[in-house]
């Protein structure tokens, strides 16, 4: 029980008066965050996504794709319900403990993964720990923005500290890529496993805890959100979370979740290896293409709080539907024009600025603004668990069809792509139609019926 008592947050401090003080405070506090997790969660996708860019190698020597789809599986169902079991958590604990632990975990699995001998049943159980370990991030990261934003100011800065997913994608495409390609596939795992044990540590040193802990007042208060502070001063974490799990709108997100997870996975882990067979590209331009997707989706999720306030007048489920079709447009595209390496860079910028719009709100802040800021944690849980169940499907049903798919020609396997791309294409159609219904969620609250 003491080592679990060493998560939970701590004891709220006498509150400080000094008004110049409680300033100084914040503003130290937020832009440490922000770096923290900008970087910090960055991290966790290069501790990740090395296997997205090791299929070939790892093919080569002797394992299938539908192996490779299992061990990715393992991940995903493990972060599925890790995060779902973190975010409920992460609403009663010390982020600071939680999130830079889960990227320690990560990178430790990363290491032993690279210096192991080719087999399945170890890669399957170190990529299964890496999905619990990965599951340490998402969910708690969201809660400690939570905690220093208020309602106003959150979506905001969710889609600026989105801009972490890409920059770890972008660093994996790149720099693993290049790392494996230079040095082989092992180095793709132990040495961002490394560099990443390094980061845990900085992690730790510079987030934090509640601003309670610290003698400060809440978010809400401080940003001068006076009724909303008094709402959630009345309410307990348990009641919260209790409304969020009744609450048919956040279902609805995260029934839409699990089709941003297959498409949003399907290319991140499948997108290398279509581009290296479908289009003969080496791994170095198949990563750089890629890569195009994780600067333009960084440029949309930074700018996706800003569009969804200024344009849409903070219609969340309505920015999300129209950057939905974006999305689809672009993911069509990608598939379509491949094998134009211009017109492929193209529709890999497009679809990626949709995902970056996406991910900012399909990924959790649609549902966050659904619910208390006590529940924060708890609606990201959820979400989260649907996203990755979807996103443990593709893993599964990509390497299957590749596999059914192969044939071998002149001694050299060959695959075909077809169905897989109609897959990922009808992924996100119905990413956009379980979005729909949570367009009305504002107008019932508006109008008593909720």
């Amino acid at each position: 029980m003491s080592v679990l008592n060493w998560f939970l947050t701590g004891p709220d401090q006498p509150r400080i008066t000094d008004r110049t003080v409680i300033k100084k405070e914040y503003k130290k506090h937020r832009i440490e965050d922000i770096a923290s997790i900008i970087f910090g969660y960055g991290m966790y996708y290069v501790v990740k996504l090395p296997l997205s860019v090791a299929k070939k190698p790892l093919l080569a020597e002797g394992m299938t794709a539908t192996q490779l789809g299992m061990i990715g599986a393992a991940l995903t169902i493990a972060y599925a319900f890790g995060k779902c079991f973190n975010g409920f958590m992460g609403d009663r604990c010390n982020i600071k403990k939680i999130v830079p632990l889960g990227l320690l975990g990560a990178a430790i699995m990363n290491i032993i993964f690279g210096f192991s001998s080719i087999n399945f049943t170890l890669f399957f159980f170190l990529w299964l720990m890496n999905g619990f370990f990965q599951s340490m991030g998402s969910a708690p990261w969201t809660v400690s923005l939570s905690q220093w934003f208020g309602k106003r100011k959150l979506a905001t800065w969710y889609g600026v500290c989105g801009i972490a997913h890409y920059l770890g994608e972008g660093l994996t495409y790149v720099g693993t890529a290049a790392i494996v390609a230079r040095f082989g596939w092992r180095s793709g795992f132990f040495a961002p496993g490394f560099f990443c044990i390094l980061v845990a540590l900085l992690m730790y040193i510079f987030m934090s805890d509640r601003p309670e802990t610290y003698g400060l007042p809440p978010a809400n208060e401080y940003d001068g959100d006076v009724e909303t502070a008094k709402v959630e001063k009345a309410k307990s974490t348990g009641k919260a979370q209790f409304e969020a799990l009744k609450n048919p709108f956040v279902w609805c997100v995260a029934l839409s979740a699990i089709f941003l997870g297959v498409a949003r996975y399907s290319i991140d882990n499948w997108g290398v290896i279509f581009l290296q067979e479908q289009c003969k590209y080496s791994v170095g331009v198949a990563g750089s293409i890629l890569a195009i997707s994780s600067v333009t989706g960084g440029l949309g999720s930074a700018c996706s709080g800003i569009i969804s306030d200024r344009i849409f007048k903070s219609r969340h489920a309505t920015t999300s539907i129209v950057f939905g079709i974006v999305m689809l447009a672009g993911i069509i595209g990608f598939c379509t024009f491949s094998y134009n390496r211009a017109l492929c860079m193209v529709f890999t910028a497009i679809y990626g600025f949709g995902l970056g719009i996406e991910l900012s709100f399909l990924g959790g802040m649609l549902a966050v603004d659904l619910v208390s800021q006590k529940a924060t944690g708890a609606a990201m849980g959820m979400v989260g668990l649907l996203s990755y169940l979807g996103a443990t499907g593709q893993e599964i049903v990509n390497g299957r069809l590749m596999d059914i798919s192969k044939r071998v020609v002149n001694g050299i396997a060959v695959y075909n792509f077809s169905v897989i791309n109609k897959f990922w294409i009808i992924s996100v159609f119905l990413m956009i139609l379980f979005v729909i219904p949570v367009v009305f969620a504002k107008r019932k609250k508006a109008d008593g019926k909720e």
